[in-house]
């Protein structure tokens, strides 16, 4: 492996652009056999990767070579959803002959992003329960992270991310923004002149989380924001409070097994039955081993916004669960019995489409082209922690001048996390332990 690379990746502050945003040069430090873009754009609305990949063809194919260079792998994949036929046309015209990379196209359904599920579509390998996509010799980056690892080989650190916003929003669309501007200023950007009423995620509306405060910054795993009417069918099951859902849960379920035959990760052999989770919880039984099924749950949401007849909310009480065994220092077995994908894997996939209309989505379901972001920022708040891991520690004090890139939190030297810069020329205003404020002069 080439340090230099790795230290560039390091310095740049590079994370997963999506998900938890685990620090890519602790997986681009491994040597693998394949290495796997996941650009199935898994969650419902968001348009980031088809925009990249259409926009930036070339700087993200040249990161891709790179990382397959680097990794030692035989083979890159781009896996992308069939539907999206005019930017796999974009991508085959620039690929040409190189044999070293391929466009491998997906069904749509949810959740095919998910990382598992898209190793396992793309080379039939199982990712083991409680594994990682190197246990079975791949590697799986995002899109945008792709293309901030070829930027960080040419010195450009990560100061800004691509989102979709969407939703109860005049005109939908995706934009390059500073990290550290509020969801209240993104919004502005597409006409949303107030938000009474109105209920934001940051994510896809499966598996994102619920804006509490618009003035909050946004972070480099900021792929989406979605605005929607606080009484919409979407945000009144993801503002259930805990009781609601038990006590639903108590009185509605019927043992139906619906939210287990659809789990995506059961269905990969990971054993993981959110039905019996569910009949500890109503009965208060003490089935420690049924419990821990729930330490195998992707949260990604199928079980309690799709396959449930009752609309209840298995998710819910897995994460519950995994929380307390999490407390209790209670983890996965790696050890127990491998079971093989299920036999139902390839017809139980969840028809993207209808998803989208049984939460009640279908009229957001719209284009949301890249829009060049042209705003003045008063201000940027840059959270030191974006990542997985321990947050960066501040190496700069109230009063100094910094432009944008400039380095203003560094990890320590062995820590798992990444560094983070500055997104705007101007002045340090302040500075905690949580975070950065610059003033732009």
């Amino acid at each position: 492996m080439n340090s230099e690379f790795i230290n560039r990746i390091i310095e740049a502050g590079v994370v997963g652009a999506g998900g938890a945003g685990f620090p890519t040069h602790v997986k681009l430090g491994a040597q693998a056999e394949y290495v796997i873009v996941n650009a199935a754009e898994c969650e419902p609305l968001i348009r980031v990767d088809q925009e990249l990949l259409v926009h930036f063809t070339n700087d993200f194919l040249e990161g891709l070579t790179r990382i397959i260079q680097e990794t030692g792998a035989v083979k890159g994949f781009i896996a992308i959803k069939e539907k999206h036929q005019d930017v796999i046309k974009r991508l085959n015209e620039v690929i040409g002959n190189d044999q070293s990379i391929e466009v491998f196209p997906l069904k749509d359904f949810y959740p095919a992003g998910d990382e598992q599920i898209t190793v396992y579509e793309v080379l039939k390998r199982a990712v083991p329960r409680g594994g990682i996509p190197l246990n079975v010799g791949c590697i799986v980056c995002n899109v945008e992270t792709v293309l901030n690892v070829n930027r960080a080989s040419q010195g450009k650190p990560v100061t800004t991310t691509f989102v979709t916003i969407t939703g109860e929003v005049n005109a939908p669309a995706t934009y390059c923004l500073p990290i550290g501007m509020s969801y209240r200023k993104a919004l502005e950007l597409c006409g949303v002149d107030t938000l009474d009423g109105k209920v934001g995620i940051d994510g896809g509306p499966m598996m994102g989380k619920l804006i509490i405060d618009f003035d909050a910054p946004i972070t480099k795993t900021t792929k989406a924001i979605i605005l929607l009417d606080i009484d919409s069918l979407l945000i009144r099951e993801k503002t259930k409070t805990m009781e609601q859902v038990l006590k639903q849960s108590r009185i509605a379920c019927i043992q139906c097994q619906k939210c287990t035959d659809l789990c995506p990760r059961d269905l990969l052999g990971h054993h993981v039955k959110p039905h019996i989770v569910m009949r500890i919880a109503n009965y208060g039984l003490s089935d420690f081993s049924g419990m821990k099924t729930a330490l195998g749950c992707s949260e990604c949401g199928a079980c309690e916004l799709y396959a449930c007849p009752n609309g209840l909310s298995p998710r819910r009480v897995n994460i519950m669960i995994k929380q307390e065994m999490a407390k209790a220092g209670v983890k996965i077995d790696k050890n127990a019995e491998i079971r093989p994908p299920s036999e139902m894997i390839d017809y139980r996939k969840i028809p993207v489409k209808r998803l989208i209309e049984r939460i009640g989505l279908k009229k957001y379901d719209v284009k949301a082209p890249l829009e060049k972001f042209e705003q003045h920022l008063e201000k940027v708040v840059i959270p030191l922690k974006q990542h997985l891991g321990a947050p960066a520690i501040a190496i700069v004090e109230n009063g100094m001048t910094v432009s944008a890139g400039t380095l203003i939190g560094k990890i320590e030297n062995g820590s798992l996390g990444a560094n983070v810069h500055a997104s705007i020329t101007g002045v340090i205003k302040a500075v905690t332990k949580e975070s950065i404020t610059i003033e732009a002069q």
